[in-house]
């Protein structure tokens, strides 16, 4: 009965381990799709971007060598713009490289640094969740009223407006992920390194 009992005890640990090896797997897995995800949207606004410069010259062309004004070409420039910024705002997340004033949060020490982006990560996850909720909520009631734009292209408004709570949606998750990677530095010890995976880059959850 004694030696029953001993087994139970690393049996036990060793599921409550492999159940959390199993749980780290996934979220690095989830990880990697939303990486993947956001990596295509990045992409596909390169893809715009390239619409916008090519529309943009052939409109000038058309209107001063052609005396033809293509009439369509600011309008789509618009909402171009628009998607552009909101399908790269989680990406440029991921690299650091939205626009900040670091004058006063260069010269705190690295925990204090990851303590000060925990606080301004929070107030952003804020403001994203209020414009998800309520972009949602504003191109469901253009959907539901099949409102179209009075304009040359009349587009259908919901096809506007949906890009801004998706892409502030897929901001809000990468800000948690910020979130919870500045967490787990607090968490080790002082001076250990982030957790790295095997080509290197660093892992969030």
């Amino acid at each position: 009965m004694r030696w029953g009992l001993r087994c139970r005890k690393p049996c036990l640990s060793l599921l409550l381990k492999n159940g959390k090896m199993d749980k780290r797997s996934g979220l690095a897995k989830a990880g990697q799709l939303f990486d993947q995800l956001l990596n295509v949207l990045a992409i596909l606004a390169g893809i715009i971007v390239s619409f916008i410069t090519i529309a943009v010259c052939v409109g000038i062309v058309s209107r001063y060598v052609f005396n033809y004004p293509i009439s369509w070409v600011v309008e789509i420039c618009e909402y171009g713009l628009l998607y552009i910024t909101f399908l790269v705002a989680a990406w440029v997340l991921i690299q650091e490289q939205h626009v900040s004033v670091d004058l006063v949060y260069g010269r705190l020490s690295p925990r204090n640094q990851s303590i000060a982006s925990i606080f301004t990560s929070l107030a952003a996850a804020i403001v994203f969740l209020i414009i998800t909720f309520y972009g949602f909520k504003v191109t469901k009631r253009q959907f539901d009223t099949k409102y179209f734009t009075p304009t040359i292209l009349e587009a259908p408004k919901f096809a506007v407006t949906l890009i801004i709570p998706v892409g502030s949606f897929l901001l809000l998750i990468q800000i948690i992920r910020k979130i919870c990677r500045h967490m787990k530095e607090l968490t080790k010890p002082h001076g250990s390194q982030s957790e790295k995976g095997k080509d290197g880059l660093q892992i969030e959850p």
